[in-house]
């Protein structure tokens, strides 16, 4: 248990396919495909080149994932940012 009283959910390395779309810092809608990560029963991380705000409501659409199974479509809310390398940033968001 961590110094706040609640436990992480446990990420799973995993590169799977996934379609991001929402509303970047300047108020345009988006979509963007990237590969996922880590995903964990309560959240995900990938990497975005799109800047988005901390709290951004994002949709994703996984499109084959050995956790969530062939295609999930799942809301998720910006938690954390990442350094950027590369043009991208890494995201982690958790589920809706």
């Amino acid at each position: 248990m961590s110094r706040y009283g609640t436990q992480r959910a446990v990420r799973e390395p995993e590169s799977s396919a996934i379609v991001i779309s929402g509303v970047d810092i300047a108020g345009a809608k988006f979509q963007e495909e990237s590969q996922t990560i880590d995903i964990s029963e309560t959240g995900i991380a990938f990497y975005l080149k799109t800047s988005v705000w901390m709290d951004a409501h994002l949709d994703l659409e996984i499109l084959s994932s050995p956790t969530l199974g062939p295609k999930s479509n799942l809301k998720a809310k910006v938690v954390r940012f990442g350094k950027p390398a590369g043009g991208q940033r890494l995201v982690a968001a958790r589920f809706d």
